[in-house]
């Protein structure tokens, strides 16, 4: 057999980023090394603040402290300054575009790779002012099912609880290495671009993002043993609405961790809303701003703006705008650099367009 190392190289996805998407997957350790993020139990006692805290002092059983480790501990960002703590840290080399990847076989004895991604935030909020969906922490997953002689034969795509599969031979890729085009504040997974209906929402995958072949970081069953801490990534709890869910668990405590194969792919859903056509926009600047005048559709609720350094291969800092009328213009700060923009809109179901350029 060959090293799975190099299976896992040979593999790894290129992911193809929505242009307004403000959260690249990034090692794990954004999560733990963020010098707003602690460690806390459930009734609020601090188990670790920075800089104890990190990967290594996570375990499946205790602390790097001997504490005893509960599934009911998390680590939440105490500033709830998400896209500023996200963006100071994915500057960092060390911690930048990473997917986490795993061989195991399944219990008919089938190989898999998974490659699991880490994203800081999940930001339903990135299709505009909207409530619900967005927790902190974000875990997904593209796998690989191998046959006897080691060729890729089935992809399944983590999108939200549920997943998708296609056969290898049906799915985009550059050569071994599988397309994913990733969803616009959520990071489920598709396998082309566009509004994917989710059942009870569109995912907005407009694929004119950057497109970033990670970097690997290789796991084990039980090493390192961050993999089965029992708690949680991250302190959001679920509420009522359908987008709600809570911060995701590790994933070596998931069923799917040991036999990939329970992760199974399901069809395409039906009853899905019009995706409404994106704006008419124009930029120009006015001092340490840039203003962008909008024609928008008639069911249009908001405005999203996403800026982009040009040249930049970075996510995005993308605002949401409430629309008062179907004409106007929204102001951004910026610097003296040249931007990429981006805009779109989200209609009355919370169903956002594509991104555009202005003219």
């Amino acid at each position: 057999m060959t090293d799975v190392r190099v299976l896992l190289e040979r593999h790894k996805p290129r992911l193809v980023y929505d242009s307004h998407e403000a959260y690249f997957a990034d090692s794990a350790a954004i999560w733990t090394d963020s010098p707003t993020n602690v460690l806390k139990r459930a009734g609020g006692t601090v188990l670790a603040k920075p800089t104890k805290l990190r990967l290594a002092f996570l375990g499946p059983k205790v602390y790097g402290d001997n504490t005893k480790a509960l599934d009911t501990d998390a680590i939440g960002d105490s500033t709830r300054n998400y896209a500023a703590n996200a963006a100071a840290l994915h500057k960092l080399a060390k911690y930048a575009n990473r997917v986490h990847g795993h061989a195991r076989r399944d219990a008919q004895g089938r190989l898999w790779l998974q490659y699991w991604l880490f994203y800081y935030y999940n930001d339903y909020q990135l299709l505009g002012p909207l409530s619900g969906g967005n927790h902190e922490g974000d875990w997904e997953l593209v796998q690989i099912r191998l046959d006897a002689a080691e060729q890729p034969q089935q992809l399944v795509f983590s999108q939200h609880k549920q997943a998708e599969s296609k056969a290898w031979k049906d799915a985009p890729k550059s050569g071994a290495t599988p397309l994913v085009y990733v969803a616009r504040g959520s990071h489920a997974n598709y396998f082309g671009k566009g509004s994917h209906w989710t059942g009870n929402w569109f995912d907005q995958a407009d694929g004119k993002g950057p497109q970033i072949l990670p970097a690997l970081v290789l796991l084990e069953d039980a090493a390192p043993a961050w993999v089965l801490w029992p708690g949680f990534w991250g302190d959001t709890k679920a509420g009522v609405l359908p987008l709600d869910s809570s911060s995701p668990v590790s994933p070596g405590v998931r069923p799917h961790w040991l036999d990939p194969s329970l992760l199974k792919g399901v069809g395409p859903k039906t009853g899905a809303p019009p995706v409404p056509a994106p704006p008419r926009t124009t930029v120009q600047r006015a001092g340490g701003s840039l203003v962008v005048s909008y024609q928008a559709p008639p069911e249009a609720t908001a405005l999203a703006v996403a800026l982009r350094p040009k040249g930049s291969n970075g996510p995005a800092v993308t605002t949401a705008f409430k629309l008062d009328g179907a004409k106007g213009e929204v102001e951004l700060p910026a610097d003296d650099r040249e931007y990429d923009v981006w805009t779109s809109v989200v209609g009355v179901d919370g169903v956002a367009s594509e991104g555009v350029r202005p003219k």
